[in-house]
């Protein structure tokens, strides 16, 4: 799953169409994890 880059939609690609479904935009980005940093406080 991959999130498009003008509408914000979940788009799954097929074999080698790299394109919004909804949209038609071609950049689409691969959603990652928020990454919690945790510091000890002294």
């Amino acid at each position: 799953m991959y999130v498009c880059g003008a509408c914000g939609r979940e788009v799954e690609l097929e074999e080698q169409h790299v394109r919004c479904a909804f949209c038609g935009y071609r950049v689409l980005y691969k959603p990652r994890p928020k990454v919690v940093k945790r510091v000890k406080a002294r």
